[in-house]
């Protein structure tokens, strides 16, 4: 039996109607995350792991169940705080200036272009008797490599490198103690 029909038969047992509600909803999008959200943390107050709460004791998941069923405002609060920063974030993007995104789309163009020549035009021109040079893979690879990392992982890299830095000033070495 999985974990949410565990909870879910639980909480209509002991009259828990927000879990119930959350967990009848958990088909993916963010009522599937809220749920996943209430399975881990019905599964860490009966101590188990997600997978395995179907063989924990009933006594246990009842009780994991009422606590996180009065948790259970404050979980949906703290999804609703985040659902609203990403919407701020989305309202923030569409009124970027045109040279503040145009980059973006730029680069997106570009390499999908370059990508498609690699491997479809260039090759479909060879067949024709058309002798281009081929763009090199491996470069285009890393130009990608590199747009991906600067348009979706930023902030991911630059927060790798201040815990680097951080690392570094904190280190003492092997031979300090």
């Amino acid at each position: 039996m999985s974990a949410s029909a565990v909870i879910l038969g639980m909480a209509a047992k002991i009259g828990a109607p927000i879990i119930k509600s959350i967990i009848e909803k958990k088909i993916g999008g963010v009522s599937g995350d809220l749920a996943g959200a209430v399975i881990d943390a019905v599964a860490e107050k009966a101590g188990v792991a997600p997978d395995q709460l179907s063989a924990a004791p009933v006594s246990k998941i009842e009780e994991a169940v009422r606590q996180v069923e009065a948790e259970a405002p404050e979980m949906i609060a703290l999804y609703e705080a985040g659902l609203k920063g990403q919407f701020e974030l989305l309202q923030a993007e569409l009124q970027e200036g045109f040279w503040q995104s145009a980059w973006r789309w730029g680069w997106m163009y570009l390499l999908a272009f370059l990508w498609v020549c690699a491997f479809l035009l260039f090759p479909v021109l060879k067949a024709f008797g058309v002798a281009l040079d081929p763009i090199d893979s491996a470069t285009l690879m890393t130009l990608t490599g590199w747009f991906i990392s600067l348009y979706m992982g930023g902030h991911t890299v630059k927060e790798i490198g201040r815990q680097a830095v951080e690392a570094v000033k904190t280190w003492r070495g092997p031979h300090v103690q």
